[in-house]
């Protein structure tokens, strides 16, 4: 089986049928001689597998009721058009968006299977910025400066955060500075971190995301922080290593941008989407 890069085929609306309720589940009308299976777990939907006739139009239609991406129909037609040759050779896998793995294999009859795409935990380290102390960990990468990433503070974080002090998550932040595009974005994370030092690093995220502006010593300031402490380790280039490091790991896992989220070992394909982390968590406590 060959592994190949990632399958972009644009998102549109996502509301990912993947880790819902396996009844909302329907692949439409099947042409004579084809199936499809699901897989379940715990009452949510795992994988979806195909066998029937080679039908590109027909198989986008079901990894799009797979995935809830409607935009994944239009995007397999045509990725399958280009890629004929390349399926003639033997079975591929296809990583779609960070999120699901798809697995093809075409003759004179197709087999295709859709699923969650698993990154195993290890691979994230040790979570430092943690509310909550029990559940699934729902990892936040993400960026000071970057509008997403605000208005996620502002419309998911809230509950999230009040998962967490139920008991039933555990909510980590891990950096994801976009420098490239947003010069505050290191800065803002390093004071983040100054923050941390004294025990403040969700009150000081909490006022960075709410637009307070960049003045690191105010902001500080507001929360009663010890100035001299925190202007001493804003000055500290040591600072910047657990920022540097979250980045790299963001760059390995291959994020394409913020505010990527995980729910243990899933990537959400729409992390605006309350009711999908309420799926996914579901889904990863029954793994």
């Amino acid at each position: 089986m060959r592994r190949l890069a990632v399958l972009l085929l644009g998102l549109g609306a996502a509301w990912a049928q993947i880790a819902a309720p396996l009844e909302r589940f329907s692949p439409g009308p099947l042409p004579e001689g084809a199936r499809v299976q699901t897989e379940a777990r715990s009452g949510r939907l795992y994988a979806v597998r195909y066998e029937g006739p080679v039908n590109a139009s027909l198989m986008g239609r079901i990894l799009s009721a797979a995935t809830g991406v409607p935009g994944h129909a239009q995007g397999f037609v045509a990725w399958y058009g280009k890629n004929q040759a390349l399926l003639r050779r033997g079975p591929v896998e296809l990583n779609v968006e960070g999120a699901f793995l798809l697995k093809l294999a075409v003759g004179a009859w197709a087999e295709m299977e859709v699923r969650p795409l698993l990154t195993e935990e290890a691979l994230f380290g040790e979570d430092r910025h943690v509310l909550g102390e029990k559940g699934v960990v729902v990892r936040v990468f993400s960026d000071f400066q970057c509008p997403y990433c605000q208005r996620l503070a502002r419309e998911v974080l809230p509950a999230l955060k009040a998962m967490a002090r139920e008991g039933r998550l555990r909510l980590a932040y891990r950096h994801f500075p976009l420098y490239e595009i947003h010069p505050e974005a290191v800065p803002a994370a390093v004071a983040s971190e100054c923050a941390a030092a004294q025990g403040a690093f969700w009150a000081y995220h909490d006022l960075l995301m709410a637009g307070s502006g960049w003045d690191y010593p105010a902001l500080a300031r507001r929360l009663g922080l010890d100035p001299k402490a925190f202007q001493a380790c804003l000055e500290d280039p040591a600072s910047r290593a657990p920022v540097e490091a979250d980045r790299a790991l963001a760059e390995r896992l291959g994020l394409p941008g913020t505010p990527s989220v995980f729910v243990g070992p899933f990537r959400l394909p729409n992390p605006f989407d309350l009711e999908r982390y309420r799926d996914y968590l579901a889904l990863a406590e029954a793994l």
